[in-house]
């Protein structure tokens, strides 16, 4: 996932999904599918601390709690029930459950965790529940230091997730973002949800437009290090920096092939900003778009074989899409007159999402069908949405808001 400009609140939206993979025969496989479709509600108590849990063994205990509610809500098969219904009795949290009154609330999922402090680690047990059969489905134990607590919360997500629902979770990926500093723009990563942000460019020069690559080792991003804005790519583990593409004139836009071959960018060597494609390395440079307007903005369809783009040659900018050489360039947006910062989902047959300004000025997030041309309005009404980017499952999308007195 990439997110920019982190000045504006980090929102996450749940797209509609459908499920029609097969995980155990005896666990529930969740069909997102519909206007019928209800999601799964799952019970979240409060994890409690066992033994003398001391002040890191309740910390650890909220932050767990707190994060494993917002992940059962961002999931579209899923549907938190509300913590202040739970009427059920307090029994012991690693014994069988008293599942009729986890039923009379309405769960038919229940997620219950204790912690134990055993400095300088936190040991989270965690488990999840069928209330409907009366079964435990899941049991983890995590051991973690107090401060990446975190981790066993999202490590269990995952494991939840694509056991009720085939597909792999999102909650161990993670984020990169633009923040402002004091002298320049820096690139940050951080967990999927902003927690356990780190800086990974100089603080006093100007960093853009992070992108992953395939695997999500590393991140591209247009830096302004070297005076020019030139493409770098920074291994998350080692710690290198690269210098990828310093073209005359702007570099920018680095958008990683799903096969991890290729790079697809915008440079305007010639003056005017067009897209081309290189290989990993950043050579057998390619031109494949030539033309008056400004094209920008690439992002790989999931297959690899068409690029989606933005492109100002109709007048306005506006979603255009191409084969992966440069041929059959079509327009795909004709409504509104400034659409930009496409993203193509990964999933197959996924729509192409991007901002557009409307009558009022105002920015929101749409998504147009690559097929058909029909485009969807994604929020609207509060603030502006801006930047956004699907998550590596095409179930959630990230993006900029000014909602709820971000700025």
């Amino acid at each position: 996932m990439t997110l920019v400009h982190t000045q504006l609140r980090l929102t996450v939206v749940a797209l509609t999904v459908l499920v029609a993979s097969t995980v155990r025969a005896d666990t529930p496989v969740i069909e997102v599918t519909g206007a019928d479709f209800r999601p799964f509600p799952v019970a979240v108590p409060d994890v409690t601390v066992q033994g003398a849990g001391g002040k890191a063994g309740g910390r650890s205990a909220t932050e767990l709690t707190a994060i494993v509610r917002d992940g059962v809500n961002i999931v579209r098969a899923l549907e938190l029930v509300s913590p202040s219904s739970y009427l059920a009795p307090k029994d012991e949290p690693w014994t069988a459950p008293v599942y009729d009154s986890w039923s009379n609330v309405g769960a038919s999922g229940l997620v219950r965790a204790v912690v134990e402090s055993k400095p300088p680690h936190v040991v989270a047990k965690m488990r999840f529940y069928d209330v409907v059969s009366q079964r435990e489905l899941l049991s983890r134990i995590y051991v973690e230091k107090p401060a990446n607590i975190s981790r066993a919360a999202h490590k269990f997500l995952d494991e939840l997730v694509e056991l009720l629902t085939g597909q792999k979770g999102i909650f161990s990926s993670k984020l990169a973002y633009v923040q402002k500093t004091k002298q320049g723009k820096a690139i940050f990563v951080s967990d999927y949800d902003g927690r356990n942000a780190r800086r990974i460019t100089d603080p006093k020069v100007i960093s853009l437009l992070p992108s992953w690559d395939t695997r999500g080792g590393s991140v591209l991003f247009t830096s302004y290090l070297k005076s020019n804005p030139d493409i770098y790519r920074y291994n998350i583990k080692s710690k290198k920096l690269e210098w990828l593409s310093n073209k005359r004139g702007l570099n920018t836009g680095a958008a990683v092939s799903p096969n991890g071959k290729r790079i697809a960018l915008t440079l305007s060597i010639d003056g005017n900003t067009e897209i081309y494609v290189m290989d990993s390395k950043g050579d057998n440079l390619k031109r494949l778009t030539d033309n008056w307007g400004e094209d920008v903005s690439p992002t790989w369809s999931p297959d690899g074989t068409r690029i989606a783009f933005v492109s100002s040659r109709a007048g306005n900018p506006h979603i255009y899409v191409m084969a992966a050489d440069g041929s059959q360039q079509k327009r795909h947006s004709f409504q509104g007159n400034y659409n930009q910062e496409p993203d193509w989902s990964p999933k197959a047959g996924g729509q192409i999402v991007f901002t557009a300004r409307d009558e009022r000025l105002k920015y929101d997030i749409f998504a147009v069908d690559p097929g058909s041309g029909s485009i969807t309005r994604l929020t609207q009404d509060e603030g502006n949405n801006e930047s956004p980017s699907y998550s590596p499952d095409g179930n959630q999308i990230v993006f900029t808001s000014t909602r709820a007195g971000g700025k």
